[in-house]
């Protein structure tokens, strides 16, 4: 049994969709600050007779389109669900257009509306990190001192504690915007951490239902195997016994029909062993397949003929070319479906094989005139030690699971339906595909195909596989 293996996986980078969504939610929180000190701006104005009765058709001008502009930022915010940096950069540098156009508007050095710069640096901070912050902050304020030095009547402290005032709000906007990233970075990786645990447990978990699967498999198989041996063994060792007691005073005859019935159950045996040591094979991964042209008429006769079902067989051929396969590998699949179309039909009745082929593949049906197989029973026929319930057919129930392990290497598949006439029609088609020696890897029963304790008791005498 495998133990668990200790993993260490490599950190992963933040997800590109939770930077997109984060920009996308401050450009619409900016949006909404921008209308909102908008609103103050025009209720300022409406309310300021004096500034209002200064103004000109120019301060007009700009107070209107700032209005557009704000409010088609914010729909189109609204609807979409990509913020590029350039039209992050785009906004700004139109926030201190207008803002610088509205301070020029309103008396220039005068004007005590310079203090949307503050506004227009905190939006920074939420957009960028600190050194950005610092960066616009200062180029406001030698913009803003540029514009003051050019200016008539200006006091001399504007020009020292605006500047200064820009800058040191500048600069706490960008340790708040510093201190914000280093928080999201902390959130991000708390996020990409849990994630990662996560994964790690749902790996463990599905490790330990493997593990669970393989041990429950393992007391299965020993249960199994135990049932099946005891009846060809106790068969075998009681005829020799009779033999070495009794041998010198039985019959001839009656000797014959000893060794014969030793023989059959030696026979039994050696395919139950047999179809353990395939399906050990298919659930360790890995089949050795000697791939060869062969004649379809070959592997049918073959097939017929081991599995006792000569006389019964309908075969239906059309065109078909060589197919290239493991001979032994189809044989052994095309006996067990036509032994299991003999042990459910009716005695005496036909059983069709047909055989077609197109471009790409092969396929191969097997119909009887059974009662057919329930829809909700059509995957468990395939898993191994399944049996239909009440069937008394023996079988191990090894058969059919073996015989889609076979197909599977070959690359193909396998799946059973009704038959037009009624029974069951169990298919199987193959690639076509050239000659040569091919190692196919199988792997292990899926999740799906998981054995309960109950199916346990469900496994019945006999080799050869049944549905």
């Amino acid at each position: 049994m495998s133990t668990l293996a200790s993993r260490t996986p490599a950190a992963r980078p933040p997800p590109e969709g939770g930077r997109r969504l984060s920009a996308l939610r401050t450009e619409r929180s900016i949006a909404l600050i921008r209308v909102t000190v908008l609103a103050v701006v025009v209720a300022v104005y409406l309310s300021g007779i004096g500034i209002r009765s200064s103004l000109g058709p120019p301060a007009l001008a700009i107070l209107a389109m700032a209005c557009v502009y704000a409010f088609a930022c914010l729909l189109w915010l609204a609807r979409d669900e990509v913020v590029s940096f350039r039209t992050q950069l785009a906004t700004l540098l139109i926030d201190i257009a207008l803002v610088t156009l509205w301070i020029q508007a309103t008396g220039g050095a005068r004007s005590q509306f310079w203090t949307l710069y503050l506004i227009v640096v905190a939006s920074v901070g939420l957009r960028f990190g600190m050194m950005e912050t610092l960066g616009v902050a200062a180029g406001l304020a030698i913009l803003h001192v540029s514009v003051l030095m050019g200016a008539e009547g200006v006091e001399p402290t504007d020009l020292i504690y605006r500047p200064t005032l820009l800058v040191v709000v500048g600069f706490a906007v960008g340790v708040l915007s510093y201190q914000r990233s280093v928080q999201r970075r902390e959130r991000r990786a708390l996020a990409n951490l849990a994630q990662t645990r996560e994964h790690e447990l749902g790996e463990e978990r599905a490790e330990v239902a493997r593990l669970r699967r393989v041990d429950l498999a393992r007391t299965e198989f020993v249960a199994v195997a135990a049932h099946e041996f005891r009846s060809p063994l106790a068969a075998i060792i009681g005829v020799l016994s009779t033999l070495k007691t009794h041998g010198e005073s039985l019959q001839p005859y009656v000797r014959d029909e000893l060794i014969d019935g030793a023989s059959d159950q030696a026979e039994r045996l050696a395919r139950l062993v047999e179809d353990l040591l395939t399906m050990s094979r298919i659930e360790d991964g890995v089949l050795r397949l000697s791939m060869e042209p062969v004649d379809a008429r070959d592997l049918i006769s073959d097939a017929v003929r081991s599995s006792g079902t000569a006389g019964r067989v309908h075969i239906q051929l059309g065109r078909v070319d060589p197919v290239v396969c493991d001979v032994d590998a189809v044989i052994r699949v095309l006996t067990n479906l036509l032994d299991n179309a003999r042990k459910y039909s009716p005695e005496g009745a036909p059983i069709v094989l047909s055989l077609a082929q197109d471009d790409e593949r092969v396929r191969i049906s097997v119909r009887d005139s059974g009662e057919g197989v329930p829809e909700e029973d059509r995957a468990a026929v395939f898993e191994r030690f399944r049996r239909r319930e009440g069937s008394g057919k023996p079988g191990a129930g090894l058969g059919l699971y073996i015989s889609r392990g076979l197909v599977q290497a070959h690359g193909g598949e396998m799946s059973v339906s009704d038959a037009r006439e009624g029974g069951a029609e169990f298919s199987f088609w193959l690639p076509r595909r050239l000659p040569g020696p091919h190692a196919v890897a199988v792997g292990p029963p899926s999740a799906d195909e998981e054995i309960s304790a109950s199916d346990v008791s469900a496994v019945t005498a006999a080799a050869g596989g049944s549905r």
